[in-house]
């Protein structure tokens, strides 16, 4: 074999020898690894992590939010003419409440629209799942309490009123070259219903009902 093509492959040789050393010495580490956890070094058990009980008060997860009095904006020169006819909830008490799988924020006494609810019209219902909560302290001032992301221990109780359908909405389709076009109307399926009120309530209270898929089963 000539000379030149042996001094051209060799750069080649070169990387493919270091590559077999990096492969060797990774392979030596891997066994290491392996071999000191089976000698019970650097082993992990799940079972022993030392979790926070349900007992314990401000120790669970579920417990994660925050109060803070009502924050002053800054002041906006731009729209201080237009301030007073823009509506503001500087003075509601609300709470932003997921629910139909949209945020809304809802006010005591309001009625309201969402997608259909399994429910009989005159039940009442609770929406526990509350992001956030604006409310009155005993002595008269504002706090927001922001769930992480939840506020445990809140929710909003509801009074189903009626269901109803939505407005028309038409849907047409077209292929052209096709001899295809088609044309129908479709209906939303509604439900109406009243807040009657939100509460915040306490972490500490039982939930109360029955969860329709339990985790454990009943001892």
């Amino acid at each position: 074999m000539p000379a030149g093509s042996m001094s051209r492959r060799h750069p080649h040789c070169g990387v493919a020898l270091l590559l077999a050393a990096a492969v060797a010495t990774l392979s030596v580490s891997c066994f290491t690894v392996f071999t000191g956890a089976q000698a019970g070094e650097g082993r992990v058990n799940q079972r022993r992590l030392n979790l926070p009980s349900a007992s314990e008060p401000g120790l669970v997860a579920a417990r994660a939010y925050s109060t803070a009095p009502l924050a002053e904006p800054p002041e906006d020169l731009m729209s201080i003419k237009q301030r007073h006819l823009t509506p503001s909830a500087e003075h509601l008490e609300y709470a932003v409440v997921e629910y139909s799988g949209r945020q809304h924020m809802i006010v005591e006494g309001g009625m309201y629209e969402t997608y259909f609810i399994r429910a009989v019209p005159g039940s009442k219902v609770r929406l526990n799942r509350v992001l956030l909560l604006k409310e009155k302290n005993s002595g008269g001032e504002f706090e927001i309490s922001v769930g992480q992301p939840l506020v445990d221990g809140a929710y909003a109780e509801i009074t189903i009123l009626e269901h109803l359908k939505g407005e028309d909405q038409i849907v047409f389709k077209h292929k052209k070259k096709k001899h295809y076009m088609k044309r129908w109307i479709v209906n939303q399926k509604l439900t109406r219903f009243r807040v009657d009120k939100i509460v915040k309530g306490s972490p500490d209270d039982a939930v109360e009902g029955r969860a329709p898929y339990p985790l454990e089963p009943e001892s």
